[in-house]
């Protein structure tokens, strides 16, 4: 950081070329010269530290069963600090991403490096133990995002579409493991998101080690049929959602607001695709009726039009139904309870969307009267 404030760039590749390298000549020299700099981003560290032990103190005061839930990014952007200080661990050559399927048919590409696995085992796995430890150390839940790169990542050669990449596997086992130990280490629970295109033995291998899956409403269906899994077919060892930060609230799924979006930034690549999608939304929303009557959840009577807003009403029997299952952990989305239209980040996109950028509607301090909060905490009881 504070070469960054130095160059005036958070880009380390922006920087002249002798400060490229963590271990350089240059950086060292910086290092002694700008001591008084570099001891103001230590002290940040410091109060931010300081911060988060204050709120797993309030979180144990106040007994909560788990306390903070954090999520741990599946990588690191190419200019910043954890590729600056391991290059030798990251292909540079290339973009994590995901081939094309039915959720982006054209692939995604992320934007950031890849680990190699050869690099990453000959360094003892010190990046990856680091980055773990770094994470748990304060939170008693952590989400693994794409876990399914712990076995294989699908790489992009720069300056290739995402449809020309390949899968790369990677030494899960090991992988694996190290997660096992610093959870133990650091008692914190581990969820997996296992997403996508799964390989046969992950979910497997990831039971072995007790690791809760990820479960989300969305996409549990009685395949090759569309209709939704009923409570009692999903897994104990799993945390069940409505929806997730990549995906649309249950606001914006009813209105089809992510399908409009995605049609604006010309994600389709035809009109049929587009058409396609909107069919199967209309028939999921009569699938999602169907699933809470049937469950006793809301009157048969009730709604027999389906209606053309997403409702309070139906949003609290989707998390009524969730609560019904016997997996370990039910994630409540704040989007879902505010109303929120917009999802937080559209895949596959970087400066074509606002990602990351959906205000919260109301403050903290009033949702603890708000009769939204007050109706959630009654329906799950």
């Amino acid at each position: 950081m504070a070469l960054a404030d130095y160059f005036k760039g958070y880009s380390w590749q922006g920087w002249p070329a002798k400060y490229h390298k963590y271990s350089s000549d240059a950086v060292r020299e910086f290092r002694r010269s700008h001591e008084k700099e570099i001891l103001f981003y230590m002290y940040l560290q410091f109060v931010i530290n300081g911060q988060l032990r204050q709120i797993v103190k309030l979180c144990d005061d106040n007994k909560m069963g788990i306390g903070l839930y954090h999520d741990l990014a599946i990588g690191s952007v190419g200019g910043g600090s954890d590729v600056w200080e391991y290059r030798d661990c990251m292909a540079e050559g290339a973009d994590v991403g995901a081939p094309p399927d039915d959720f982006n048919i054209n692939g995604q590409n992320w934007g950031f490096p890849p680990l190699i696995p050869e690099k990453l085992k000959e360094s003892g796995y010190e990046f990856f133990i680091q980055i773990l430890r770094k994470n748990m150390k304060y939170m008693r839940a952590l989400r693994i995002d794409n876990v399914l790169g712990m076995f294989r990542l699908y790489w992009i050669p720069k300056g290739m579409p995402a449809s020309d990449g390949a899968y790369v596997q990677y030494p899960y086992q090991d992988l694996l493991r190290i997660i096992a130990l610093e959870s133990v280490r650091n008692k914190t629970m581990i969820i997996g998101e296992d997403l996508g295109t799964v390989g046969e033995n992950v979910r497997e291998e990831l039971r072995k080690f007790n690791m809760l899956s990820y479960k989300v409403f969305y996409f549990e269906r009685n395949y090759p049929e569309p209709s939704f899994t009923l409570p009692e077919d999903y897994p104990e060892m799993a945390l069940c959602t409505v929806t997730t930060h990549d995906l649309p609230t249950i606001y914006g799924w009813w209105a089809g607001r992510d399908i409009e979006v995605k049609k604006d930034l010309s994600i389709y690549p035809d009109d049929e695709a587009y058409q396609k999608d909107i069919i199967n939304r209309e028939r999921d929303k009569k699938l999602l009726l169907n699933a809470l009557r049937e469950q006793g959840i809301l009157d048969p009577s009730a709604l027999s039009i389906e209606p053309s807003e997403m409702t309070p009403e139906i949003c609290l029997a989707v998390y009524k139904y969730l609560s019904m299952t016997p997996c370990k952990m039910l994630q409540v989305n704040l989007d879902d309870i505010l109303g929120a239209i917009n999802q937080q980040n559209m895949p596959g996109t970087v400066d074509e969307h606002p990602n990351w950028r959906q205000k919260t509607q109301i403050a903290i301090e009033e949702m603890i009267t708000d009769k939204r909060f007050i109706d959630l905490s009654e329906t799950l009881k």
